[in-house]
């Protein structure tokens, strides 16, 4: 409780009282706004934003695909059993619908590994794209701990589901999620 000092005039107090609010206020204002700039990346957000580079050097930067694709994002390393089990599945998506407006960021977290990369991919026989995010700052702001995590986004950039963990990008619910998407 605050103490009254009763040598001040009652106007002294209530100019108080509003500078407390009028402060309180700007505080909580900058304080919203910087919340409402922190896109949460989960169903039915905003994707944030990435530039990353590709095995060959380019940068693909994810909302340069807004408005023009489907797309599946992908976070994995060469190490994880379950991303390499459920890369294939994602190989006969891509090539199922890539003529369509469907596109896969593969984003790939390890450090120094090209040459992994480029074997796995040989091996496996995958043509979509990998990203390399080595100093994991993507992965970071999309506040993953774990692998593989995929998220499915529409054409506006929203993020439109989430799987973590193993997925079969073959089966018939999956097929049907892109497809809604795509139309």
């Amino acid at each position: 409780m605050v103490k009254c000092d009763t040598n001040l005039p009652q106007s002294a107090y209530v100019l108080r009282a509003l500078l407390y609010v009028a402060l309180t206020a700007g505080i909580m204002a900058q304080a919203t706004s910087l919340w409402a700039n922190d896109i949460r990346p989960e169903e039915g957000h905003l994707a944030p934003d990435f530039a990353l580079k590709t095995l060959d050097g380019k940068t693909v930067r994810l909302s340069d695909l807004r408005g023009k694709k489907v797309v599946l994002i992908n976070f994995w390393a060469t190490w994880c059993p379950p991303c390499r089990s459920e890369m294939p599945t994602m190989q006969q998506i891509y090539t199922d619908y890539k003529g369509k407006g469907f596109e896969i960021l593969a984003i790939n977290i390890e450090r120094d590994s090209k040459e992994e990369i480029l074997e796995f991919m040989k091996e496996l026989r995958l043509t979509f794209p990998v990203l390399l995010d080595s100093d994991m700052k993507v992965t970071r702001r999309y506040r993953l701990i774990g692998l593989p995590v995929s998220m499915l986004i529409d054409r506006q950039g929203i993020i439109r589901s989430k799987e973590i963990g193993y997925h079969d990008w073959t089966d018939k619910e999956s097929r049907k999620r892109v497809e809604s998407l795509l139309k």
